[in-house]
């Protein structure tokens, strides 16, 4: 249910002003009429009292209300700004009972939000390239030992083909070396630029073809996928294994979230700016009898507030049944090495490289609570200006070496 719209200030301070001047003339109309039959000298200096009482009651009413709809409201904005400038992110201006400062309200509580994700997805672009320059460096110095060791590995494999009891130590070598190996080039995927060669391709093809290669291969078997695929027009300009690599990302991540069996959907969309902010519930963390418009996630509200970020954008949301992601990991879920899986079985770079390449693309990614009890990765991507005949060529199937890293 709508909430009813609150009353201008104009609005209010008119009604008290006709209720005043009717209480004032039926005054005076009663006491002309009770000291009728009262002298000159005693009838006027009456009326005059009475008026002068109504001229103050009447000030003291109009002082009131405009310290509670003007100065009240006026000074709790002026201390909650007062309060943000001094590092006090967290506080937010009350709902105020008037139209004017109730949207005053919201904007400033929005321009907040909108400082924080931006100083925080600063801070995490500038965290990510540090972080990228050390691991190409660390790739670089322990690529050559890893190489040495696997050579090495298999000079002895060969001189002690013969010797009982050397195989299965060897091949846990070897599986060690890989998984290094594994290790450094994700390393240098997530660190390293690339010359990029993009062009127009329909998001809603690599999809299918993703979960058409991945269902051949056995790996998607034991799921119920569903596809809400409506955007046939969703064109972003795009280097096509890049966005393979995103997509089967998700959906090995989200496959090894449910273990045995359950549920992936996978949506998209082309949605407007406007109408995707005034779809968002309010706040869980706000209190109940407000409304505050805002967006999902910081992630999001850093991308939306940008001035060249599109009015038109596509938005691809894949969700599972699985466990979930935790609210103090959802940002967490993006950083290089960081993994919710059990040792051994993640590197903790998928996600990494999934949203580094989405933030190469001009686009962001979050994840948040799905309605099928799992984790939901948002994706919002700005669409590119070519129309259907330009990426016709590009629906192609996908090579499987495309996806072997």
């Amino acid at each position: 249910m709508n909430e009813p719209s609150r009353p201008r200030i104009h609005d209010r301070l008119q009604r008290v002003l006709a209720v005043a001047c009717g209480l004032t003339i039926v005054a005076i109309i009663v006491t002309m009429w009770i000291t009728e039959g009262l002298p000159s000298a005693t009838r006027w200096p009456l009326v005059a009292l009475l008026l002068l009482l109504v001229v103050w009651v009447f000030a003291s009413v109009l002082r009131r209300q405009v310290a509670q709809l003007v100065e009240r409201p006026l000074a709790e904005s002026v201390a909650v700004a007062e309060a943000i400038a001094s590092g006090e992110s967290n506080r937010i201006v009350p709902r105020a009972e008037t139209q004017e400062f109730d949207q005053l309200a919201t904007s400033i509580n929005r321009m907040t939000e909108q400082m924080l994700a931006a100083t925080q997805s600063r801070m995490r672009v500038e965290k990510l390239a540090t972080m990228g320059r050390i691991a190409a460096g660390i790739s670089h110095e322990i690529g050559n030992p890893v190489a040495a060791i696997a050579n090495y590995a298999h000079v002895l494999r060969m001189r002690t083909a013969q010797v009982p009891g050397t195989t299965e130590p060897i091949d846990a070598l070897e599986r060690e070396i890989t998984r290094i190996d594994r290790i450094m080039r994700g390393l240098l995927d997530y660190a390293r630029p690339r010359r990029l060669t993009p062009k127009p391709i329909v998001v809603d093809n690599i999809i299918e073809d993703v979960l058409r290669l991945l269902a051949d291969q056995g790996l998607t078997r034991r799921f119920r996928i569903s596809r809400e695929l409506e955007a046939p027009d969703g064109v972003v300009y795009a280097e096509r294994h890049d966005l393979e690599q995103v997509f089967v990302n998700l959906l090995l991540n989200a496959v090894d979230a449910m273990d045995r069996e359950g549920d992936v959907v996978i949506r998209t969309r082309i949605n407007e700016a406007t109408a995707f902010g005034e779809s968002i519930e309010k706040r869980r963390t706000d209190p109940a009898p407000q409304r505050w418009a805002h967006r999902p996630s910081k992630r999001a509200l850093a991308w939306l507030a940008r001035p060249e970020s599109p009015r038109r954008f596509l938005q691809v949301v894949m969700a599972d049944s699985g466990t979930g992601v935790s609210p103090e990991d959802e940002e967490r879920i993006f950083e290089p090495f960081f993994s919710t899986k059990q040792p051994g079985k993640g590197t903790g770079l998928g996600l990494a490289i999934v949203a580094s390449t989405i933030e190469n693309l001009g686009g962001t990614i979050w994840v948040q609570r799905a309605r099928e009890g799992g984790a939901a990765f948002v994706i919002l991507l700005p669409l590119h200006g070519g129309g259907m005949r330009a990426v016709t060529s590009e629906h192609a199937a996908i090579p499987g070496s495309a996806l072997s890293g």
